[in-house]
Order: C-alpha cells, then structure tokens, then sequence
C-alpha cells in the first residue's frame, strides 16, 4: 500500500494545534464520504459536517465543536486515511493543552517548591514530549505502510498521553468546562473512526 496522506502529516498537526480539535477534524475528514467510510453505527463529525442528521447527544463533545452521528448503517472495516490523518490532529491538539499545562504551572507552588519545577525534576514533561516525539516518527512509518494495529496503538499511546497531560492540570483537569475536556473528546472522536480489522 502507498502513502495515504494527501497532505504532509504537519500540516494535520499544525491544524489540530493552531484551531483545535474540530477544525482538524475537518480537514481530517476532506474528501471523505463520511457514511462509506464510518467503520462503525456512530462517527464523531465537526458540528458544521452534522447537518441535519439524527446525532447522540454529548455535551463534551458539543462543547468542542464535535457531533456524534447515527448512521443508518454500520461500516465494516476501518479507514486508514481517517486514522492516520486523525493521529496527527491528536498530536496537535496533544501539544497545545501540553503548552497549556505548562502555562498552567508556571508560578504556581506545592510544598513550598514551584510545580513547573517539581514535574521537571521529576521528568513528567519531558517524558511526555519524549513520547510525542516518537509518536510521531511512528506515525510518520505508519504512513508508509499503514496497518490497522499500528494506527489503533498510536492513538491508544495518545489516550494515555492524554491521560498524562490531564493530571498535570490538578483537580481543574476534571472539569467539563476547562479545554482539557479536548483531549478526551479527541479519544472519543478517535474510538468513533479507529479500530482493529482490514483496512481500507
């Protein structure tokens, strides 16, 4: 199989970090015939690609700009252009609420230490842009050869990242109203588009 993406992962990236999780998803989505290419009964869409289809009620999402269709009938096997596509919006958006995080610390102390300085010392933001980095030398691979347990294990490896990231936040990681709530929505948009089977 060739290269599947029409543009430069980087330009995916610098969507989803620049305009977030919506506006990535979109151009994600350019080209593709959303009904034909949904691997499953629901797929998470930019609110403006919803129409007037019948969508699930989520309010994270519908915060972020997403809707979750219902589909009249299921697909059957995943796309490998929404997954690689949609890796690279996830790491944008990944590295923008990292940036936020730090921000975030940045003058603020705990046991009388600043926390920015704490989580250096313990190697938790550089662990984090260590593993993004790599993610995106994997998917960079991926591309060439895409398979769908290697588009299914990054975006797991991003869901835990993700996770990371959140409790870098502290108690206001778990409101639904802080932009952290971008990352789990982007973890929901991805089970709605990336899963295990022959791909497409």
């Amino acid at each position: 199989m060739t290269a599947l993406l029409t543009v430069d992962i980087t330009d995916y990236e610098r969507i989803g970090y620049a305009e977030g999780l919506s506006a990535g998803l979109a151009l994600a989505l350019a080209g593709i015939d959303i009904e034909t290419a949904a691997p499953g009964w629901f797929v998470a869409v930019p609110v403006d690609l919803a129409g007037d289809a019948p969508t699930m009620g989520h309010s994270m999402a519908r915060d972020e700009d997403i809707a979750i269709l219902r589909l009249p009938a299921a697909g059957s096997r995943p796309t490998a252009l929404v997954g690689l596509r949609l890796a690279a919006v996830r790491i944008g958006v990944t590295r923008q609420l990292l940036d936020q995080a730090i921000e975030h610390l940045t003058g603020r102390t705990g046991g009388g230490e600043p926390l920015i300085r704490k989580q250096l010392n313990q190697g938790t933001i550089a662990d984090i842009l260590s593993s993004l980095e790599m993610l995106r030398r994997y998917l960079e691979t991926t591309v060439l050869s895409p398979t769908s347990d290697a588009i299914v294990d990054i975006h797991d490896q991003l869901t835990t990242l993700d996770w990371e990231i959140t409790k870098l936040f502290g108690a206001a990681g778990f409101m639904a109203d802080h932009p952290v709530r971008a990352l789990y929505v982007a973890g929901l948009v991805a089970n709605t588009w990336v899963c295990k089977g022959e791909l497409r």
